[in-house]
């Protein structure tokens, strides 16, 4: 099921980059590998064309793929991969998906950990089977914790929609790979009361979405403080990146950017996108 909202009032990007008042941005790319049917070395082609264009978009300071960055964890795939990401002049950060994980995925990369950037808290996770649990729940808690005072955003990336399932409000969302889903995940039960605790703005990335024609693009969700965004590549129609501008009083606007043709425009406000209807599926 292919979902794309209405694309009335399509921005350019200069009209979005001339604005003033941000004190820094980032992108947010999902299933960067692209095509699931057709295999290639390197990112997406589509993203790769896109890399000049993001080292030159205002305040732009770093970057985060939601997983499936490359389509087998071998070290040939990620060598290409990471000489397109050296083309980046910014910071790029990996949250890695089921593509992702493996022995030389993990000698040069963390499973899990957080930075700041200004008034901002950063959370990179890799949940095991959709679930955030065990020493890595320990750490997302602790950081919270430890950091939430001091921050106004609080950006969790992770590869999967952990807050997905084919029996809730979701559903109407197509992933990437339903067997993949485990049948249940811990979001609901013991993370989203943490996250929906907290006085913050808190928002949730994942880059499961967009591998083919049948597969739901993007998706946007606000419920409380807590936003639920994911987005993804690899169908060759309705490519999109995210940009991210927070501003100068912490406020956070997103962009959602189509990356198959150009001049690239802004292809909807993510605000106003309206979730698919509700079903209730099994598979």
């Amino acid at each position: 099921m292919l979902i794309l909202a209405s694309c009335t009032g399509k921005k350019g990007i200069s009209d979005i980059a001339e604005r003033k008042d941000s004190s820094y941005a980032f992108f947010v790319a999902g299933h960067a590998y692209g095509n699931p049917m057709s295999f290639q070395y390197g990112l997406h082609p589509p993203l790769k064309k896109a890399i000049s264009f993001l080292n030159n978009y205002p305040q732009m300071s770093l970057g985060v793929f939601t997983g499936d960055v490359v389509p087998k964890p071998t070290v040939a795939y990620w060598d290409s991969a990471y000489a397109d990401i050296k083309q980046f002049n910014m910071p790029v950060h990996i949250a890695p998906g089921n593509h992702d994980k493996g022995a030389f995925f993990f000698e040069t990369h963390e499973k899990y950990y957080s930075f700041k950037k200004e008034n901002d808290l950063f959370i990179i996770l890799s949940p095991d089977n959709w679930n955030i649990d065990k020493d890595q729940k320990e750490f997302l808690m602790n950081t919270i914790e430890l950091e939430s005072d001091s921050v106004k955003n609080i950006f969790i990336f992770c590869h999967e929609l952990i807050w997905w399932s084919p029996q809730n409000q979701f559903a109407g969302v197509e992933i990437n790979f339903r067997p993949h889903y485990p049948g249940s995940t811990n979001y609901w039960e013991e993370i989203h009361p943490i996250l929906d605790s907290l006085s913050n703005n808190v928002v949730l990335f994942a880059g499961d979405l967009g591998a083919t024609a049948k597969i739901t693009p993007y998706m946007y969700s606000k419920q409380g403080n807590v936003t639920f965004i994911a987005n993804g590549m690899g169908n060759g129609k309705s490519d999109n990146i995210i940009i991210v501008e927070v501003g100068v009083d912490s406020d956070v606007r997103y962009h959602l950017i189509g990356i198959n043709e150009r001049p690239y425009s802004e292809l909807i406000k993510l605000e106003k996108y309206k979730l698919p209807e509700f079903k209730r599926d099994s598979f």
